[in-house]
């Protein structure tokens, strides 16, 4: 739990000191999302500059996110498609079924909570993990984020749950979206990748 905290905070620190990059991605993801189609690319772009700003802020700018954008403008659709896909059926059942009472009911509620967050984990981890990989794939980059979610289930947890406040304080606070929140998540995001990325290494070393 504690990892989880620190690690959000190593991603609001980086947003804090690289605020005009989060704040030009951010305003950029939210006009290539209104396409819907772009989206996925947008997001990658968005996490990209997430990712120099904790790696090599001097890159951090709008030019990468534009060069990231146009790169993984296809590439990133499929990962896009089936993350809606997911995300839709299992909040469909999850709502559905809220209602009716029962054991099994109540097992499947557990099995479509935790599917939530799984969900929530790949959406974070997926592309951060793909620009620390030698020779990226989605696919590779989505199978490696399913394993950092399965290894570090409170972790995530923790994550997820303070993105989500962080929503919800932005849905109170409409211009959050428009002009930090996005980039704050992409910023947290990363830090929990590389917290984590870290933590293994150092566990691997002899």
């Amino acid at each position: 739990m504690f990892t989880g905290l620190r690690a959000i905070g190593q991603g609001l620190r980086s947003f804090q000191q690289n605020g005009y990059p989060y704040i030009w991605s951010n305003l950029a993801f939210v006009a290539l999302s209104l396409p819907i189609i772009t989206a996925p690319a947008a997001f990658s772009a968005l996490v990209w500059v997430g990712y120099l700003a904790q790696t090599d802020p001097s890159e951090a700018d709008l030019a990468a996110f534009w060069q990231t954008f146009r790169a993984n403008l296809w590439r990133a659709l499929p990962w896009g498609v089936f993350n809606t896909l997911f995300a839709f059926v299992n909040f469909y059942n999850l709502f559905a079924y809220s209602s009716l009472d029962g054991a099994v009911i109540t097992l499947l509620e557990a099995v479509w909570v935790a599917g939530a967050i799984v969900w929530a984990g790949l959406l974070l981890y997926t592309w951060p993990i793909y620009y620390e990989m030698a020779e990226p794939t989605v696919l590779g980059a989505m199978r490696n984020a399913l394993v950092m979610v399965i290894r570090n289930p409170l972790f995530t947890l923790v994550i997820v749950l303070i993105i989500a406040l962080l929503a919800i304080m932005s849905t109170i606070l409409v211009a959050s979206w428009l002009l930090i929140t996005w980039g704050a998540i992409s910023a947290i995001a990363n830090a929990a990748v590389l917290n984590r990325l870290k933590q293994f290494r150092t566990v691997q070393q002899p």
